[in-house]
């Protein structure tokens, strides 16, 4: 039995291809908080031992030159509570704006590096670069996860980049084409 596959642009695709985890990246910075904090919607795991993690950041972004001078940051894993930081660091330039001081974001110090998670996150991840490798227009960042912090009292959904086919979904925001929510209890 034959099957019709049709061939769609990235954007159609995302119906097909969603949703996508969101984190925020907490990157050494020359700011007043000292950090950048950005939306991250390109990530994996890449390694069990020990326990790897690569994200993606594209090339126009201030956060680009900042993840290549660094050996250390943190992965942030947003729930509800911060879903207007995510929207917010998503769209606004570090260029403009101190998004720590911005959106009076508590930091808490991290255990393992020099870099402090968001205190209002489910969970901080303490990163230790390893690789990064140029990807079209992205920057692809590898990192040994040194410390997986989670805050078990958060007791919330993590939130995720839906695409265009919403069911089963709760979409919290939306600006253009940037839907964030969670799965549907």
């Amino acid at each position: 039995m034959d099957v019709s596959f049709e061939t769609l642009r990235r954007q159609q695709f995302r119906r097909y291809f969603q949703p996508s985890r969101i984190l925020l990246g907490v990157v050494p910075a020359p700011t007043e908080s000292s950090v950048n904090v950005i939306t991250l919607s390109f990530s994996m795991h890449c390694s069990y031992q020990p326990p790897m993690l690569a994200i993606a950041i594209n090339d126009k972004s201030s956060t680009f030159e900042l993840i290549k001078q660094t050996s250390e940051y943190v992965l942030a894993v947003p729930g509800p509570t911060l879903l207007d930081a995510s929207m917010y660091c998503g769209v606004v330039s570090m260029r403009q704006h101190d998004k720590v001081k911005a959106l009076a974001l508590e930091l808490t110090g991290s255990a393992t590096i020099s870099v402090p998670g968001l205190k209002a996150a489910i969970a901080n991840v303490e990163m230790r670069k390893t690789a990064e490798i140029k990807a079209g227009d992205h920057l692809v960042v590898i990192g040994e996860a040194l410390r997986f912090a989670v805050n078990k009292d958060a007791g919330a959904l993590p939130l995720l980049s839906v695409g265009p086919y919403t069911d089963g979904y709760e979409v919290l925001r939306k600006k253009g084409i940037h839907r964030l929510g969670t799965v549907r209890k």
